[in-house]
């Protein structure tokens, strides 16, 4: 299912995206986290029943990878 975000969600995913960059790059690189970052996101697309929930569980699923170091390696 291809989802079509509106304008706040694309600023929210956005500044979600920032702020975890700016917060965890000294531990990981920014090609580990955006590169994990759009595969949480593709599979929360892939799977979700409530569009409005997916930035909070691509946020919490983010946060679990990087305090956990599971990140996915750079493309």
């Amino acid at each position: 299912m291809q989802i079509q975000f509106n304008t706040i969600q694309k600023r929210v995913l956005r500044n979600i995206r920032h702020d975890l960059l700016e917060a965890w790059t000294p531990q990981f690189s920014e090609a580990e986290i955006n590169n994990t970052f759009d595969t949480v996101l593709a599979e929360h697309c892939s799977t979700a029943t409530v569009e409005d929930f997916i930035p909070v569980l691509v946020e919490a699923e983010m946060l679990n990878r990087l305090r956990t170091d599971s990140l996915l390696a750079a493309a």
